[in-house]
C-alpha cells in the first residue's frame, strides 16, 4: 500500500463500460433483479473494468474514439428530444397506431334518492293509491303528495345521459 489508488480517466471510462456491459448482459440473459444477476453483474463489472483499462492503455487512440462517441450520443439525444417535442409523440410510436398514452377522466354524478310510500286515502270510500316523496338528504320540513300514474304507461325517462 505504498501508493494510493487514483481515479484516472482511463479507470473511470473502463468502469463505466464494464457496468454497461454487465447491464446489457444481465438484460439479455433475463437475469435482471435476481441474485444470480447481481453476482453476474459484479463479476462482469470487475473483470470488464480491468479488461477495458488494459485495452485503453495499449491503444492510445481511445480518447479520440471516446470523444467521438460522446458527441454522437449527445447529437442523437438532442435529435430524438426535438422530434418528440415537435410531434408530441414518442419516437418509438407506430404511425399507424394511436399513441399509447392514457388519459383518465373522473366524472362525479349526484343522484337524488326518493322513498315512495303507497297507501290508501283515508277520507274516500274508493281507494286510490297516492305517492309520498321524501328526499334522503338533509331533513326538510316539506312533504309532497301526488297521485300515482297509471302503471300501464311508462313515465318518460329523465336520464340526462341518454
Amino acid at each position: 500500500m505504498s501508493e494510493k489508488e487514483k481515479i484516472t480517466p482511463v479507470k473511470l471510462v473502463a468502469s463505466v463500460l464494464a457496468a454497461a456491459t454487465a447491464a446489457v448482459l444481465s438484460l439479455r440473459l433475463n437475469l435482471v433483479g435476481t441474485v444470480i444477476g447481481a453476482i453476474l453483474a459484479s463479476l462482469v463489472t470487475t473483470l470488464g473494468a480491468v479488461f477495458y483499462q488494459r485495452s485503453m492503455e495499449r491503444e492510445k487512440r481511445w480518447q479520440v474514439i471516446a470523444v467521438g462517441g460522446v458527441l454522437v450520443f449527445v447529437v442523437t439525444v438532442l435529435t430524438i428530444t426535438s422530434v418528440q417535442l415537435v410531434t408530441g409523440k414518442p419516437v418509438t410510436a407506430d404511425p399507424g397506431k394511436p399513441s399509447t398514452s392514457t388519459h383518465t377522466e373522473t366524472h362525479t354524478e349526484t343522484t337524488k334518492t326518493e322513498t315512495i310510500t303507497v297507501s290508501p286515502s283515508p277520507t274516500t270510500s274508493v281507494q286510490s293509491p297516492t305517492e309520498s316523496t321524501t328526499p334522503t338528504g338533509p331533513p326538510s320540513s316539506t312533504t309532497e303528495s301526488r297521485q300515482v300514474p297509471d302503471s300501464s304507461t311508462a313515465p318518460p325517462s329523465s336520464d340526462p345521459i341518454r
